[in-house]
């Protein structure tokens, strides 16, 4: 068991991240302002990004590299494109989850401080917990974190089976697409289960992992873990659902608009579902699982600029790493926007998400290129059914972000 235990790493730092934003905020908000009448979209759009994912690991495993050396040899249109995506996920992603984070914070422990000033307290001190362990530190905190979350959330999913239809409430909900529907499918669809980004990401994780393990980890262990964190945030997912349908649907209660507001009725669902007993324990869960999604992209974005930076500048591969440089940096950029960017907190998820959606397609297409380059050994690539399920990821997210672009200039 400890032998299993050791090997996971990667995937459940994947699951920590999509686990955050997308599942905590949307998966919820879907149950309770639709019902389940939008679960197909969430299982569709987890399902249609998965070749983006796989080839991350597949590239990971066939070089021992990031998908960020990928796209330096592609051309320098990918590299601006990977640079212009890392801003996104570096500095507004990353605020983002840094206010949720600090929205459960608030409420849990009734702080009297503004949301912006928590989560600025938050993400120094992930800096300096992270300053001196990096990815192997924060493997071990990840790991713990999403498991025990994991286990709370299929407890209260249990619980919660019996509320379905309670009270002659419907099940599902009338779709009419207006502009908030519309804008929510949009979201939904950049951020579910993450951005598309996110494969860069775990290409980075999982050659952290491989050097760090060496031939301890190997090309099936990557694999077998990358489709546990991937195949467990569609669980997830689908979980949230349920339980925002069971708890939140047809009850009449307003939605929330701040952090701290949505925080508290997050955990009203775990609540009235498991039994009031159990808020210290879901409080220390959701408290957990949302703060590991911050040391998770504090953790690889400084590293991943500083490799891409490397790349774009032509800096030697065994240069000294300037994690630190760009970890100050990212923490600097945080503070920034969350003092004077953040008007709405629920249109600053919608615009972070959105952006995540517009990059999907690309991110898709690189991917592809990579994988399937002439470097790249026969026994990685991919097979023909995942080719043209990776294509039909692209054309499909091209017509979302279509559809986000005509949403914004018309409706």
């Amino acid at each position: 068991m400890p032998n299993i235990f050791a090997r996971l790493g990667p995937g459940l730092m994947l699951a920590a991240v999509g686990v955050g934003v997308s599942h905590l905020v949307y998966s919820t908000q879907a149950g309770a302002d639709y019902g389940l009448s939008l679960l197909w979209l969430i299982i569709a759009i987890t399902l249609i990004k998965y070749p983006a994912f796989r080839f991350a690991v597949d590239y990971a495993n066939a070089t021992g590299e990031s998908l960020v050396r990928a796209y330096g040899e592609i051309s320098k249109i990918a590299l601006v494109w990977l640079m212009a995506g890392f801003v996104v996920d570096t500095f507004i992603a990353t605020s983002a989850v840094s206010m949720v984070t600090a929205g459960l914070f608030i409420s849990v422990f009734d702080i009297p401080y503004s949301a912006p000033q928590v989560a600025i307290a938050i993400t120094l001190v992930s800096a300096l917990i992270l300053m001196n362990g990096q990815y192997a530190k924060a493997e071990r905190i990840v790991k713990v974190l999403v498991i025990v979350f994991s286990i709370l959330t299929l407890i209260a999913l249990f619980f919660s089976l019996p509320l379905l239809g309670s009270n002659d409430r419907a099940v599902f909900g009338d779709l009419t697409m207006d502009v908030p529907l519309s804008l929510f499918v949009i979201a939904v669809a950049g951020w579910m289960p993450m951005p598309t980004n996110g494969a860069i990401l775990f290409s980075k994780w999982v050659s952290e992992k491989r050097k760090i393990s060496g031939e301890k980890f190997k090309d099936e262990d990557a694999l077998r873990d990358f489709k546990l964190g991937y195949f467990l945030l569609l669980f997830l997912a689908i979980c949230f659902v349920v339980l925002g349908t069971a708890v939140l649907f047809q009850t009449g209660r307003p939605i929330p608009v701040t952090p701290p507001e949505f925080a508290a009725e997050l955990f009203s669902v775990f609540t009235e579902t498991i039994g009031d007993w159990s808020y210290p324990i879901i409080a220390s869960a959701g408290l957990a699982v949302m703060w590991s999604t911050q040391i998770a992209l504090m953790d690889v974005m400084p590293r991943l600029t500083d490799r891409l930076s490397g790349v774009m500048m032509g800096r030697p591969k065994d240069s000294p790493d300037r994690y630190k440089l760009f970890s100050a940096i990212q923490v600097l950029g945080i503070i920034i926007i969350l003092l004077f960017f953040l008007s709405s907190f629920k249109s600053f998820l919608y615009f972070a998400t959105s952006i995540g959606l517009i990059a999907a397609p690309t991110i898709g297409y690189y991917n592809y290129l990579a994988i399937t380059s002439d470097k790249i050994p026969a026994k990685y690539r991919p097979k023909t059914s995942l080719v043209v399920w990776n294509w039909a990821c692209i054309f499909i997210m091209t017509i979302f972000a279509i559809g986000f672009i005509y949403t914004r200039i018309v409706m």
